[in-house]
């Protein structure tokens, strides 16, 4: 039972500290590094801010089609790889210039997608590039030598909308997507290895506040230790993943905490025709008094 204060914690509402105002359409991807954030919009530019002023510190312009995805690396405190369209650029923040163009400006630009990109990430080591797009492809970029990893089998029959590596290892992701599935990478087999269905039947939860979108996959985080993810999804739900050694100690009311998972009849016949086993992540608890609307990011 939750404490007085407890309660009046939760009745508090969050104040904004700032407001960044630049963007002229809707925000469409956040990522931060030390003192900076970079922003992505349907205004076609990326804005990359001062976190210490509350001011630009650079705009990148010049893009033909929204910037749908930003990410640093964690190899360097100045390189970003921004995704509009079909293509991912590079740009090297330490220039001089106030305003880049991804026309001149960019410090490589990888192109290959069949269709609009979605979400970039790059791994912990900083040796490669996941992206995700419109196509439900999943691709690897090895940032060694700037050439794409052979085309794995698409798994996703939808859009492929977001695409998280593991933290701590190396070539392992997960994507989600339209098709209401999460699916688990492991790039060094060069296949998918489990199918996650998030409507499964098998997990009891209450009914979500949004009565009407399916739960598809809008967004998935990690956390750090790379033994549980957090994935948002259409229906405002928020359900969590667990590997069977990290297995929660405290299970949300009304979850089915450590129950292996189950694909769909659909996730089966896929898994089943290309030899993909559904042994790995495990379903947690799920969230479902959070959002109204689908969860666009984690």
């Amino acid at each position: 039972m939750a404490t007085e204060q407890q309660l009046q914690l939760q009745q508090q509402q969050m104040q904004p500290s700032s407001f960044l105002l630049g963007h002229v359409a809707p925000v469409l991807s956040l990522d931060s590094r030390d003192w900076m954030l970079a922003s992505g919009s349907e205004d076609k530019t990326c804005r990359i801010w001062d976190l210490r002023t509350d001011k630009v510190h650079k705009a990148i312009t010049g893009f033909d089609s929204p910037v749908a995805t930003t990410t640093f690396t964690p190899a360097d405190g100045h390189t970003i790889y921004v995704g509009s369209g079909t293509k991912i650029h590079t740009f090297d923040l330490r220039m001089e210039s106030l305003v880049l163009n991804s026309a001149t400006q960019s410090t490589k630009v990888y192109d290959g997608a069949e269709d609009e990109i979605n979400q970039v990430q790059v791994n912990h080591r900083a040796t490669c590039l996941v992206a995700c797009d419109d196509a439900g492809d999943v691709r690897v970029l090895d940032l060694k030598t700037h050439k794409w990893m052979r085309k794995f089998e698409r798994t996703h029959d939808n859009i492929a909308m977001t695409v998280q590596f593991v933290p701590k290892k190396d070539l392992q992701a997960l994507s989600g997507g339209m098709d209401k599935l999460v699916v688990a990478w492991d790039f060094y087999k060069g296949r998918a290895t489990q199918l996650i269905e998030t409507d499964t039947p098998q997990v009891d939860v209450a009914q979500s506040k949004q009565l009407f979108n399916p739960p598809f996959v809008h967004s998935i985080a990690a956390h750090p230790s790379g033994t549980r993810m957090a994935v948002g999804l259409g229906d405002g739900s928020v359900q969590f993943l667990h590997t069977s050694t990290d297995l929660p100690t405290a299970p949300l009311e009304g979850s089915m905490a450590a129950l292996e998972v189950t694909a769909s009849k659909k996730s089966k016949k896929k898994a089943a025709s290309s030899g993909k086993g559904t042994d790995g992540w495990l379903i947690g608890g799920r969230l479902s008094e959070t959002h109204a609307s689908p969860i666009a990011t984690m």
